[in-house]
């Protein structure tokens, strides 16, 4: 059990929100202010009866509360996020590929067990939603959250609403064709005979069994699509056929000596040290998706493109450049705009945030509209009682604090090591973890300071604006800013850093 709060909130109505996945579910306690009070991660039961699944989950509800002192009395509502195709409006999973949910009126059962209001979406909506409403995505009346890991999910939200489709299947970026198998025109042109032509379907595609030449063949059963050329599943197909092929490479040392799951983490090591095999396997994976999102934007338009899944996050900074040098050489002409390609900035929490703002809105309280979208936290008010001393609930602090996007506070450490700037990438990553607007850096050095390359990108690509300044002006903009922020107050400048 993991309880992410160290204050007492003025917390308002309380969620749950429950991502399931194929091998953990991640049951959160959520505030109306998008505040994780309390995670509890479990393992997903797997080759089992649909009961033991269902059972799992609402025990995971129970020891969540039951940890926090809570009773079901104490909820707004229950929001469930389920990997494959969802009946989001009834509830239903019409289809989960790798677990048993398939044809399960999950919404009903909940209902049955707990009488709140109960929500179910797909896994990768639901993300998406998430990102809306407090991640990179935020602010934008459209966004298309794309995720790249073992396969590639994705969601698309307009108008402040996911967009489901007739048969619940909107969005399915993974299964565009990117490839297809048809033959050119001059092969079929060139066709010898009458026979050879009766050899192909009406679609002008080989009969079943004779598969199209040099195109793997999708989860999904067709060929051709970005899931099969462009996931982690597929760039661990692209090694293994080089290594058959003689190539040489580090990745499964790297690996653990292995071949059969080739971790994220594993790639971006190899990418750093420069493999050559992995770098063009991440190479064309990259482009694919790069082109993938030009169709996005050439069919949607959105404002945001979020990207986000382990591999994204393992690699954005080798494959981020490539993705954009194709989407901005695009030579279809459009109107002035503020269109962004961006890095998911929720990580695991993603999927319950979405989840509850999912069961937020069948309340008749969407967070993405505009008279509810900016509920903030309970921040703290900080008071700067005497030199290098700030006060926060009549607690002096005079060494190193973050001041995260929930208002609690946590103690920065001194280590030796840090950048040339007095703020590690680090005291950045942390900071603004749970979805921020404004990163406030203080230090007395604030007017000869700039953050290096790395910070300023990872606040670029998360859409976070940063201001350095000294602690009395980062004191009065903290306590006066109207939107979500997060702080890092540095007290003073070791000889190490001078």
């Amino acid at each position: 059990m993991q309880n992410t709060n160290n204050m007492i909130h003025d917390i308002g109505k309380l969620y749950i929100g429950i991502d399931v996945g194929g091998t953990k579910i991640q049951t959160s306690l959520i505030t109306e202010a998008g505040v994780v009070l309390a995670s509890h991660r479990q393992e997903t039961p797997r080759k089992c009866d649909v009961d033991v699944t269902l059972n799992a989950l609402e025990a995971s509800i129970k020891a969540l509360l039951l940890a926090q002192h809570l009773q079901i009395q104490d909820l707004s509502g229950i929001g469930l996020a389920v990997p494959g195709t969802v009946q989001q409006e009834a509830g239903l999973v019409v289809d989960t590929p790798n677990m048993n949910l398939s044809g399960v009126d999950i919404g009903s059962y909940m209902k049955t067990r707990f009488d709140v209001p109960i929500a179910v979406g797909n896994d990768c909506n639901l993300g998406t939603l998430g990102e809306c409403w407090l991640g990179s995505g935020r602010n934008a009346e459209s966004c298309v959250g794309i995720f790249i890991g073992t396969g590639i999910g994705a969601g698309v939200v307009i108008g402040n609403t996911i967009v489901c489709g007739a048969g619940q299947a909107a969005g399915e970026i993974g299964h565009i064709i990117v490839q297809t198998p048809v033959e050119d025109y001059r092969s079929q042109l060139q066709r010898k005979n009458k026979r050879e032509e009766k050899l192909l379907l009406p679609t002008g595609l080989p009969p079943k069994g004779s598969p199209p030449k040099n195109l793997p063949r999708c989860g999904c059963g067709n060929y051709g699509c970005l899931e099969s050329l462009a996931s982690r599943t597929a760039i661990e197909r692209y090694i293994r056929d080089a290594l058959k092929d003689g190539e040489k490479s580090i990745i499964k040392e790297l690996n653990g000596d292995s071949l059969e799951v080739i971790k994220s983490g594993s790639l971006a090591k190899a990418l750093k040290a420069n493999d050559k095999v992995v770098m063009s396997g991440m190479r064309y994976a990259s482009q694919m998706i790069g082109y993938a999102c030009l169709t996005v934007r050439h069919m949607l338009d959105p404002e945001v493109i979020v990207l986000g899944g382990g591999v994204m996050e393992a690699c954005q900074r080798f494959m981020m450049p490539i993705i954009e040098g194709i989407v901005v050489n695009d030579r279809l002409q459009v109107a002035p705009s503020n269109r962004r390609i961006l890095l998911s900035s929720l990580g695991d929490n993603a999927v319950v945030l979405g989840a509850v703002a999912l069961v937020r809105s069948i309340n008749g309280s969407n967070p993405l509209q505009k008279k509810t979208r900016r509920a903030i936290p309970k921040y703290p008010t900080l008071r700067l009682m005497a030199e290098n001393v700030v006060h926060i609930a009549d607690k002096p602090y005079s060494e190193d604090f973050f001041l995260v996007s929930d208002g609690s506070i946590l103690p920065r450490k001194k280590l030796p090591k840090k950048d040339t700037d007095g703020f590690r990438f680090k005291d950045i990553e942390r900071a603004t973890q749970g979805g921020v607007d404004l990163l406030i850096l203080v230090s007395p050095k604030a007017g000869e300071l700039a953050l290096s390359g790395k910070c300023r990108e990872y606040l670029y690509r998360r859409n976070i604006d940063y201001r350095i300044l000294p602690l009395e002006e980062g004191v009065k903009l903290y306590n006066s800013s109207a939107t979500r922020r997060a702080a890092v107050v540095h007290f003073a400048v070791s000889p190490k850093e001078s």
